[in-house]
């Protein structure tokens, strides 16, 4: 929750086009169902309503900048997250009205010129280039403004709840030492032959054990399935690709195509040019980079930039050009920045790279393939309400159809073969949670491929003959057994532990020796000592003992023998980092529960139906 929060009160302007700009090649667009005297807001605060276009809007940007189909259950997590953001930005906002806050016309235009999504190819801010982005995300001009308007005012609501806030040190580093705890133990491992000999069950108890247990030894269930499918690959060589169509898709899609050259960069700042040249000079004489960093009293993060791109560097292109025309290792001479003198030097190089005139070429029709699918879906759907079986709907529209005789929930066919190669997991959840009957809508999935299925008949388990299963349920059976003895046995011992607070007693009745844990963190997962059994470790007291299962059928009982709780030191900056993070995570839920605050004041309704229809409307939208 407190990080949901941080991310709700940020500026949603730049993260809305990140992404956006994408071509859109939607399976299905929303419907016009919003006819007649139906109720069309998606929630309101109080008075305000806010429409279900604007949860459209948002959602389809949000599937957009995902740049992938997402399954039905991932797709109503994302409407989720995208309704409760709306519904806390909406509150802040009805709160900001109340308290009179406002943006000016100058602060508008400010931020709106200041988003680099809004530049042109000269770098600075473009009408044209903004009027075009803006309306790929479903805006007019006016609404864009009344939004940066709205979120310009509710900065300085959340400002002066957020902004300072530091949580009191005494609490941090009480925090600080609960996450760092360590803790030893003494531990002695209860092999699986302390459980004794187990003398085999009659083939009654066995028939028992196989009726209670199944699940385990009968024939899985198998659906006769009438499929339907489509998948880009199937589409995507048939689609002619110009040079020309290539080059365009490059221009607009650069990211995608090519990763710029990045350079590990360091720069000090100097005073003046003569202490710049002086460093330079020392540098040639052998002196390195960090030690001249440490003679200016430079603190790492204070010149270590980073891995950067040529671009990273636009506010100082001098220092750029100087620095990406150096050699990895190299140190540039004394460049004039916008803040005084630098040196820049080059710790390594990570070349870029361009895609080929085939990958591009792939791509791209992999691209226009998706785009044709919807097309192809839409005739599938049409053919279908026009009474059309489905095999014939699927003829129609060029879909292949299937008829699958025997299916089981991993997609194998009664001889153990897979009933169909192409159908993954998601697929074949489907099939599984589907009624007998039901013909689905096409649906499509995240490695680009549309289905819609029909489950016909279903043949439900059938619990094996007795002599097939009859080697493998004695051996689970055995199993079974071992591990209860087991368990009952390191639950004695681990009393017995606990009673005489020491595990001399445990090691000389299991047969094994006392041994010594090495310190053992919350987090750790390894060896002997798994995360369960350090969950138990740390939830005990100091001088008790738990027992937890260990690897290879073992069991593991520990004895707690040492606590610590390391204060951190004075400077610690992984101390300060966690303070002012927890610090702002806590702000940030303050800002949460003002606007919960709101809506329990205000009155706060959903319009879950039209929701959910607009999430299921949108489900091409990751295009």
């Amino acid at each position: 929750m407190l990080q949901e929060m941080r991310k709700y009160t940020r500026s949603w302007i730049s993260s809305l086009f990140l992404g956006a700009l994408a071509i859109s090649f939607g399976l299905w667009g929303i419907g016009d169902i919003f006819r007649g005297g139906v109720d069309t807001s998606a929630f309101s605060v109080g008075s305000t309503e806010v429409p279900i276009q604007a949860f459209d809007r948002d959602f389809h940007n949000q599937m957009r900048n995902i740049g992938t189909v997402l399954p039905p259950e991932a797709q109503k997590m994302l409407g989720d997250k995208v309704l409760n953001r709306m519904t806390v930005l909406t509150a802040l906002d009805v709160l900001s009205d109340d308290l009179g806050l406002t943006a000016s016309d100058a602060r508008v235009r400010s931020v709106i010129q200041s988003t680099p999504q809004f530049n042109g190819a000269l770098g600075s801010f473009d009408h044209d280039v903004f009027l075009g982005a803006i309306i790929r995300a479903g805006f007019t001009e006016p609404e864009f403004i009344s939004y940066v308007r709205r979120d310009t005012a509710r900065e300085q609501l959340v400002r002066a709840v957020q902004d300072g806030f530091i949580m009191p040190p005494d609490y941090a580093r009480a925090i600080y030492s609960f996450v760092n705890e360590t803790r030893a133990v003494q531990y002695v491992v209860l092999g699986p032959s302390a459980a004794g000999a187990i003398a085999p069950p009659s083939d009654a108890e066995l028939q028992a054990y196989v009726k209670a247990h199944a699940d385990q030894f009968s024939t899985p269930e198998y659906r006769s399935v009438d499929l339907v499918s489509i998948g880009v690959d199937d589409i995507a060589p048939t689609i002619a690709v110009s040079d020309k169509d290539i080059a365009t898709e490059i221009a607009t899609h650069r990211s995608e195509y090519v990763t710029d050259e990045k350079r590990e960069i360091e720069q000090i700042s100097f005073k003046s040019e003569d202490e710049a040249k002086a460093a330079k000079t020392a540098i040639d004489g052998g002196k390195s980079f960090d030690a001249i960093a440490t003679e200016q009293k430079l603190q790492p993060a204070d010149y270590k930039l980073g891995d950067l791109a040529k671009a990273d560097l636009s506010i100082n292109p001098a220092g750029a050009d100087a620095a990406f025309a150096l050699p990895a290792g190299g140190t540039s001479a004394p460049v004039k920045g916008p803040f005084g003198w630098v040196l820049m030097h080059v710790v390594k190089i990570t070349p870029g790279s361009t895609k080929s005139h085939d990958e591009v070429k792939l791509s791209l029709q992999r691209k226009l393939a998706w785009g044709k699918i919807q097309d192809m879906a839409n005739a599938y759907s049409d053919a279908i309400d026009n009474g059309e079986s489905m095999a014939d709907a699927a003829r129609k529209a060029g879909l292949h159809f299937t008829r699958i005789a025997a299916i089981d929930a991993n997609g194998l066919a009664p001889d153990g073969s897979k009933a169909m190669p192409a159908l993954t997991p998601d697929v074949l959840g489907e099939i599984q949670k589907a009624e007998i009957g039901d013909e689905g809508d096409p649906f499509p999935t995240p490695d680009q491929h549309v289905y819609a299925f029909k489950v016909a008949g279903v043949t439900p388990p059938k619990l094996k003959a007795f002599d097939l299963v009859k080697a493998d349920a004695l051996k689970k059976w055995t199993d079974d057994k071992r591990v209860a003895l087991l368990r009952a046995k390191a639950a004695e011992l681990t009393a017995r532990a606990n009673k005489d607070h020491a595990l001399t007693a445990v090691a000389a009745a299991a047969g094994a020796p006392v041994q010594s844990s090495p310190a053992l963190t919350r987090d750790t997962d390894k060896d002997l000592f798994k995360a369960k059994l350090v969950t138990a470790i740390f939830a005990a007291p100091g001088g008790a003992t738990v027992s937890e299962a260990g690897a290879d059928g073992s069991y593991i009982i520990a004895r707690v023998t040492g606590i610590a709780h390391p204060p951190p030191k004075p400077g610690d900056l992984q101390f300060i980092q966690g303070l002012r993070e927890v610090s702002g995570a806590i702000a940030g839920d303050l800002t949460l529960l003002l606007a919960k605050d709101v809506q329990m004041r205000k009155g706060f309704k959903v319009n879950q139906k039209l929701i959910d229809s607009t999430i299921n409307g949108n489900s091409g939208a990751g295009q």
